[in-house]
């Protein structure tokens, strides 16, 4: 199976890119800085890399300019994956010979430009998922003890109602739900965090209801 290295500091935003990455049947690798990148290039040799810009210490395009420059990998298959949006971030990732991808993100996008950067270095990429479930962004509100999360889940498509989608959620695997352009207020409105990507424990969650 492909081998993808996931340069990303927000933990968070890792797990996502995981959970998209191992459906899809990749091999996940993850460093959170360019240092810690490099030595997983150089132990893994992947035939991918998902880079994120902004990271402690050196930046990913110090990271992306370190692949292209060594024989090793200098035609690696590598998508940008990042939270600026900018002409020209994207112009330097093209320069770079990488695909480019603004976050928030959806997870056929990021497959999407994966399969592109692996054809365009001569890599195989794996076919789409034949079971992959069609889903659509739902807009929600989480109530848990203290606090109620807003944001957006991603639900199957072909479920009637809501509560048949929050169900399916549920009895998903993983321990956290990944919900995307987040904001967590207390019960009496005041804002306490709002993030690209946050993961609400199951066990946490007391009520969900639809925003229409």
């Amino acid at each position: 199976m492909p081998k993808v290295l996931v340069v990303e500091d927000d933990a968070r935003v890792a797990s996502v890119v995981r959970h998209i990455l191992e459906t899809d049947g990749y091999v996940f690798f993850h460093a959170g800085d360019a240092e810690t990148a490099w030595r997983e290039m150089v132990a893994e040799a992947p035939d991918a890399a998902v880079v994120d810009i902004r990271l402690p210490g050196a930046d990913g395009w110090s990271f992306i300019e370190r692949i292209r420059g060594d024989g090793r990998f200098h035609a690696l298959a590598i998508v940008v994956l990042t939270g600026l949006h900018d002409p020209d971030v994207m112009a330097r990732a093209k320069d770079l010979h990488a695909e480019f991808l603004e976050k928030p993100f959806s997870g056929e996008a990021l497959l999407d430009r994966l399969r592109k950067a692996m054809a365009s270095a001569g890599k195989v990429p794996l076919e789409p998922a034949r079971q992959r479930v069609d889903l659509v962004a739902r807009s929600v509100i989480m109530l848990l003890g203290e606090y109620r999360v807003e944001g957006i889940v991603h639900l199957p498509s072909e479920l009637p109602r809501f509560s048949d989608g929050w169900e399916s959620v549920v009895r998903d695997a993983r321990i956290y739900v990944p919900v995307t352009e987040a904001k967590v207020t207390t019960h009496d409105g005041a804002t306490v965090a709002s993030s690209e990507f946050v993961q609400v424990r199951k066990t946490d969650i007391r009520a969900v209801y639809p925003v229409d």
